[in-house]
């Protein structure tokens, strides 16, 4: 059997620089992990941003086109027989033998929840006219049938 003899202070000179070595590495590998979690929060604040502007940009895109719809050349109806409402329902539309309830989208925005609910009381029937009245001796509601 051979034994190898090895110089102490070399050992231990070796074993200094691997532990070395190794920190490096290590406190690389953390500045790189960093680096990259910095790069990923700014992206991911970059997107968030540009998607909340693109969002604004669609509602007022969907203001716009809510005022300019019954001007449009396609509007079916005569625009000065148009109401402008706003929420839930944009607008009603005065026909002389209808009345009609127009809500008005842009690009591929759907009806809202109180939309629909809006749309189905319309289709049950569930419509009525009331006169409010105010006079000397107070207010009356009277609901028409």
């Amino acid at each position: 059997m051979t034994l190898i003899s090895i110089d102490h202070e070399l050992y231990h000179m070796f074993m200094l620089c691997f532990v070395i070595s190794i920190g490096v590495l290590a406190a690389v590998a953390l500045t790189y992990a960093d680096i990259q979690r910095r790069k990923r929060k700014k992206a991911e604040k970059a997107t968030r941003k540009m998607l909340s502007q693109k969002k604004s940009s669609e509602v007022r895109l969907g203001k716009i086109g809510e005022n300019m719809a019954p001007f449009f050349l396609g509007w079916p109806y005569d625009p000065n027989k148009f109401r402008f409402l706003g929420n839930p329902i944009d607008g009603i539309q005065f026909d002389d033998d209808e009345v009609i309830f127009v809500e008005i989208k842009t690009g591929k925005a759907r009806l809202t929840a109180s939309q629909k609910s809006v749309k189905q009381l319309v289709q049950e029937g569930k419509v009525r006219f009331a006169t409010f009245r105010v006079g000397e001796d107070g207010c009356t509601l009277k609901i028409e049938d």
